[in-house]
């Protein structure tokens, strides 16, 4: 097997929206930490596979498939054999979702730029093919994530960071994803050339704190195994199925939303890979790998959510748009009024998998609830599965259909949430049928 890694900084060198929540003013004013574009190739001289996460809150179909043009003319790696993901930090570029009037201008120059840069950097990463072995590990980590579906003693629901009185919450609506893995690359003389570190949780600490450009808690756990093992190495980080899942323990009401959180988290996250590196098996075998283009069906848009729409807009006319976590109404009924004129009926996108020896990766199109994730490691016949999220392409939440009738702000019908109830369910069965079955 060869390998060959590199970073490529991608932070914007100009004010830019951010994604990740909605406000009145979201242009960045500085830079916290350099957002990258983090890339493995591997190479069994048969197939070669090229993964990349950026550090976005989500990318475009569109922009992914513009950037994998751009990668294949630039390197000769086939098309469907680019896997592109972001990281879904919530103080980043508003790559995705655009939930602003106005912006689009500015996004699209700055990722035409990204673009650019990262099919020319490439082309350096290509010319350093070294032999490397693969390892891979995990970790079960149980006190950094948390379902953030609060279920009150009269059987309402209420997310973790709304309000609420601790001693009403009686549990949660479902369960988190504790394992953290890690694929190891290794150079012949001993030394760390990549990571890839799957783990399922929102980057959402900071949500653009300070207005500053930031990975979140990534930057730390980064930090943390270039420490560990040489500033050389190159540390991926792909999230899971992320939907519910969040860094809120309700039961620490002191719980920190700025850069020690994003520091503690990060570092013990560090500290959990390093653990899983350490008691890493080794991987060998050549590349299977399998892409298929997929189409999800758009949720229906309701005569009675046409009305609310209406009814939000006139109510809302002089309101400010402006909340740290959720989405205010007024956004929800712009978004509607958006949508009811799309012309199409169903959201494309790709789904990919890859299999190396008893490891393997299946790739989700936006933030799907980790049930889905549990659901697809059970059903998966491989030692370790990692499931990545938010990859090539950013289709909203996929919740549980039960979800829906429970409320919370991942199911409101936007550009956010835009697919069938049943959605979650049909992905499932397409990564089963379509990609697992035929590694």
């Amino acid at each position: 097997m060869k390998a060959a890694a590199g970073r490529i900084v991608v932070t914007p060198d100009y004010p830019i929206p951010m994604g990740g929540n909605v406000r009145t003013d979201n242009m960045s004013r500085g830079v916290h930490d350099d957002i990258n574009c983090s890339i493995l190739i591997l190479d069994d001289g048969i197939t070669k596979v090229c993964l990349m996460g950026f550090d976005y809150v989500g990318l475009k179909y569109s922009t992914c498939n513009e950037m994998k043009k751009r990668i294949m003319e630039s390197t000769g790696i086939p098309f469907e054999n680019i896997t592109i993901w972001g990281t879904h930090t919530h103080s980043g570029p508003d790559t995705c979702m655009r939930m602003y009037n106005g912006i689009d201008e500015i996004i699209d120059r700055y990722l035409d730029e990204t673009a650019s840069k990262v099919a020319f950097g490439i082309m350096e990463i290509v010319k350093d093919f070294r032999e490397v072995n693969l390892r891979v590990g995990k970790k079960e980590v149980y006190d950094l994530s948390f379902n953030r579906r609060l279920v009150k003693r009269d059987g309402s629901v209420v997310m973790n960071f709304e309000e609420f009185e601790i001693n009403d919450i009686v549990g949660t609506t479902g369960p988190i994803d504790p394992e953290l893995q890690v694929l190891s690359v290794w150079n012949k003389d001993g030394s760390l050339l990549s990571a890839l570190v799957n783990f399922t949780l929102h980057p959402a600490i900071l949500v653009g704190l300070d207005w500053l450009i930031s990975r979140d808690f990534i930057n730390d756990l980064d930090d943390a195994l270039l420490k560990e093992y040489g500033d050389d190495a190159v540390v991926l980080f792909a999230n899971g199925a992320e939907g519910n899942i969040n860094h809120l323990d309700y039961k620490r009401s002191d719980q920190w939303r700025d850069f020690r959180e994003t520091e503690r988290i990060g570092r013990k996250l560090g500290e959990y890979s390093i653990d899983a590196i350490e008691s890493s098996r080794e991987v060998k075998g050549s590349i299977r790998f399998v892409s298929e283009t997929v189409l999800m069906p758009l949720r229906e848009i309701t005569q009675q959510e046409k009305e609310w729409a209406d009814m939000v807009l006139e109510r809302d006319k002089d309101k400010v748009e402006d909340m740290f976590d959720g989405i205010p109404d007024k956004t929800y009924a712009k978004m509607i009024k958006g949508m009811l004129v799309r012309p199409d009926k169903a959201f494309e996108t790709v789904i990919q998998a890859m299999a190396i020896d008893g490891f393997a990766l299946v790739t989700f199109p936006g933030e799907v609830y980790v049930e889905f994730g549990l659901a697809v490691k059970e059903l998966s016949p491989f030692e370790n599965t990692m499931v990545i999220g938010l990859a090539n392409s950013q289709s909203g939440y996929i919740p549980k259909e039960e979800a829906f009738s429970q409320g919370g702000y991942e199911v409101r019908t936007a550009w956010s949430s835009q697919l069938v109830y049943e959605a979650g369910d049909l992905l499932v069965d397409m990564v089963n049928e379509r990609l697992l079955k035929k590694l």
